[in-house]
């Protein structure tokens, strides 16, 4: 969840980077008493930095908690392993549960302005195979989360409007509007994202398709502090047919040295 969310970069939401790792938090840092002042630019590039890859390595136990329309669940467990390479993000989601996807694995590395390269493995059919094209844009393991949400991409490819700011809750929010360029690897035409202005955490973000009918919202339900940063370890993600994915972050390790041999695609295929 990277809940999330360069985040991105955008988890995510702007965090559509945010969901890189399925890991959002945001870099810590006062807000400065002139945020009136704050361009929308400004306030969009706090919020896209901020994610776990501020700890260059991290290793995260997730949950995924799929819920249909009529109220069945199922629940997928997972280990998403990432890191940052010559300030690229690299990750490692490798799923344990249930068994009828235990093994699975799914690789994302960062190619700076050019499309992130994807890999998926699939030990029922022993191969991994690479994600491009429109099969971004299917189902991620049957979540609300798409194959496109998964990868970072260049603030460059949006722009960003500053609307009044509102509250949310008893929260003071900035309220941005991005949209973003014909070109832009994401099937997403506009972004609306609510930040908090304590610690640009991204609360609530709407994603549009490019016809700007809205395709889901994604809603931070539960942060705590992780190594002195904010980490977002609660969210949900509904699409417009009120099909639910909640994410839960069970446990967040900050790892170092992490080897280049943990981020290939024939990684993929040892457990």
């Amino acid at each position: 969840m990277r809940l999330v969310v360069e985040m991105s970069r955008f988890s995510r939401p702007v965090a559509l980077g945010m969901l890189v790792a399925f890991v959002v938090c945001a870099r810590l840092g006062a807000v400065h008493a002139d945020d009136a002042t704050l361009t929308a630019d400004a306030i969009a590039a706090k919020v896209i930095h901020g994610d776990t890859f501020s700890f260059e390595g991290s290793s995260s136990k997730v949950r995924m908690l799929l819920i249909e329309v009529g109220g069945d669940k199922q629940e997928r467990a997972m280990e998403i392993v990432s890191r940052l390479n010559q300030g690229l993000s690299q990750t490692l989601v490798r799923f344990s549960s249930p068994q009828d996807i235990a093994g699975t694995a799914f690789l994302v590395l960062a190619r700076g302005k050019a499309p992130s390269e994807q890999y998926v493995y699939l030990p029922g059919l022993k191969r991994t195979r690479r994600i491009a094209g429109r099969e971004r844009e299917g189902s991620f393991m049957g979540s609300d989360f798409s194959y496109a949400d998964m990868q970072p991409v260049d603030p460059h490819d949006a722009k960003h409007k500053r609307l009044p700011d509102e509250m949310l809750g008893n929260e003071p929010v900035f309220v941005l509007e991005s949209t973003l360029n014909a070109d832009a690897p994401v099937p997403y035409g506009k972004v609306m994202t609510w930040i908090r202005k304590k610690d640009y955490v991204a609360l609530r973000t709407r994603f549009y398709d490019r016809a700007g009918k809205l395709q889901k919202t994604l809603y931070t339900r539960r942060v705590r502090e992780v190594n002195g940063k904010p980490v977002v370890v609660e969210a949900r993600m509904q699409n417009q047919n009120n099909h639910i994915t909640d994410l839960y972050i069970d446990a967040i390790d900050k790892r170092d040295g992490l080897s280049d041999a943990n981020f290939t695609p024939a990684a993929l295929e040892h457990l």
